[in-house]
């Protein structure tokens, strides 16, 4: 007496629809995963651009927040009536630059040999917001100046000086005073055109409030 075994296995066809539907699952993970992890790196990149922005419009308030009532001298030439220096192309810059001085440079006990004047000043160079300072207030003519990249990425800069008695702004500052604001366009690839308008103190008030916040 014959036995018939009623176990029977899978079709070819049946094995195929498994593979393909295994196969588009697989192919749903990957590409939810890689989209999960480019979305990551992306907003890591945006978080770490913002970070660094934020950076630079903070070192550029410190700066103006203590500006001197000293006339510059840029590049070692003579020095001039103006208490900002103020123009384009000059220092290599690829756009306006701001030249000044500003107090607060910390020297405690005036162990190093300098001022505790420094002498700063903004470029574009290469895509990237400079700020430049020498270690005296008068650079000489040649003297190398320390260079920090504040932000990269950026196409242009310009800058505008308030008039408190005319109330109004100017693209240039030839007066023997300081203006009571400076405004800054940034304009980057990341974030468009960024604009910030600083207040500027005068140095009766800074002898009164002064501390220095660079090392």
């Amino acid at each position: 007496m014959r036995i018939h075994s009623t176990r029977q296995g899978f079709t070819l066809i049946e094995m195929l629809l498994a593979i393909s539907i295994f196969a588009l699952l697989g192919i749903a993970g990957t590409n939810i995963l890689s989209s999960t992890v480019t979305s990551n790196d992306v907003s890591l990149a945006h978080g770490e651009k913002m970070a660094q922005l934020q950076r630079a419009i903070l070192t550029i308030e410190r700066d103006l927040a203590q500006l001197a009532e000293r006339k510059v001298r840029v590049e070692g030439e003579a020095q001039g009536n103006n208490l900002l220096s103020h123009g384009e192309l000059i220092l290599d810059s690829d756009s306006e630059v701001l030249a000044f001085r500003r107090l607060g440079w910390v020297n405690p006990m005036n162990i190093l040999p300098r001022s505790e004047v420094q002498s700063v000043a903004y470029r574009v160079f290469d895509g990237n917001l400079e700020r430049m300072h020498y270690d005296f207030p008068d650079p000489m003519k040649g003297e190398e100046p320390k260079i920090r990249t504040l932000l990269s990425d950026v196409e242009h800069i310009h800058f505008e000086f308030f008039n408190a008695q005319k109330k109004s702004w100017q693209d240039k500052w030839e007066q023997s005073a300081l203006p009571t604001g400076i405004k800054i366009q940034i304009t980057s690839k990341a974030f468009g055109e960024i604009t910030r308008i600083f207040s500027i103190a005068s140095s009766a008030t800074l002898a009164t409030t002064q501390t220095g916040d660079l090392t």
